[in-house]
């Protein structure tokens, strides 16, 4: 079969774009530092990578979860910490109260005490994290705990506002859910007999009133929600160490998926770039060869 000058020149056009292709496909690698930039490159690999990275978005998800966790948990232990340590001074100024050398002045001075004290409790039950009230349940939003003040300003009653038992919780790994918030009344409102408000309350007006029995009746109580607030302590702490170990394992997981998915994707740069110029030289020795051969431009065959 003769060989026509535009069938040299239709095989030429074709090696020189298989060739081109192959330089493209090598600069694309280079330029974008993965081996796998469509599905023909590699379908199986294609297909591995992609669940990989599905798996990795989930884990970084699940991280996500951990940290807004310990961070709601951080600030629920500081609060906490605060709390017991304030009914440790609380019982320590009704053990003053209660003692017999005390006059009325002096009891209404350490009364004066416990209502700043109770003051305090107070800003403490609206703790907030990120702008979320962390003892507020499932209602975030709201103040959870409203006080009752008389003409004067000094709290009468406190009660809570709203669903303060709520739960909230995060998926800290892959159907593992946790509990993050603790209800305030654990300590605020119960399960002692009248929570951490009542006795701060009665504590105040029993000292006001120079009631030294009511005064000594009244540090079983504070106990008892000291007790309490260190036991919900114990559980934060409990879940806060939870989470560090769970971190730890998705940490762990992610690095030897990731791993997994350098060996799939990354490009072996030192390789890519010997092939690169190798096919280089084969297309302009190709380009060189053609225009030897063939004496008309490539542009008089073209189109």
């Amino acid at each position: 079969m003769r060989v026509t000058t535009k069938m040299a020149v239709g095989t030429l056009i074709n090696n020189l774009g298989r060739s081109y292709e192959r330089v493209s496909k090598f600069q694309q690698e280079l330029s974008s530092g993965s081996r796998l930039n469509k599905l023909s490159d590699d379908p199986a690999a294609v297909q591995r990578s992609l669940g990989l990275r599905s798996e990795l978005r989930q884990i970084e998800q699940f991280q996500k979860n951990n940290r807004d966790g310990k961070g709601w948990l951080d600030m629920t232990e500081a609060t906490l910490s605060e709390m017991e340590t304030l009914f440790v001074e609380v019982r320590g100024l009704a053990v003053q109260g209660s003692n017999s050398t005390y006059n009325a002045s002096q009891r209404n001075a350490l009364a004066d005490q416990v209502d700043q004290f109770l003051e305090h409790a107070l800003s403490l039950s609206e703790a907030r994290y990120r702008g979320r009230y962390v003892f507020a349940g499932t209602e975030t939003d709201n103040t959870p705990y409203i006080a009752n003040r008389d003409t004067n300003g000094n709290i009468q009653s406190v009660a809570a506002r709203g669903n303060t038992t709520g739960t909230i919780e995060r998926e800290i790994a892959d159907g593992m859910m946790m509990q993050i918030n603790v209800s305030g009344d654990d300590f605020f409102t119960g399960p002692t007999r009248d929570g951490a408000f009542d006795p701060l309350i009665k504590l105040r007006d029993s000292l006001r009133a120079n009631d030294s029995e009511a005064v000594r009746q009244l540090q079983s109580d504070l106990t008892e929600v000291r007790e309490s607030v260190s036991e919900v302590r114990g559980t934060v702490g409990a879940r806060v160490s939870r989470l560090g170990v769970t971190n730890n394992l998705l940490e762990r997981i992610s690095v030897e998926m990731t791993s997994v998915l350098s060996e799939d994707e990354d490009v072996d740069l030192a390789a890519t770039i010997v092939n690169l110029r190798q096919e280089e030289d084969v297309f302009q020795a190709a380009l060189a060869s053609g225009n030897m051969v063939i004496q008309q431009s490539l542009m008089d065959f073209i189109g």
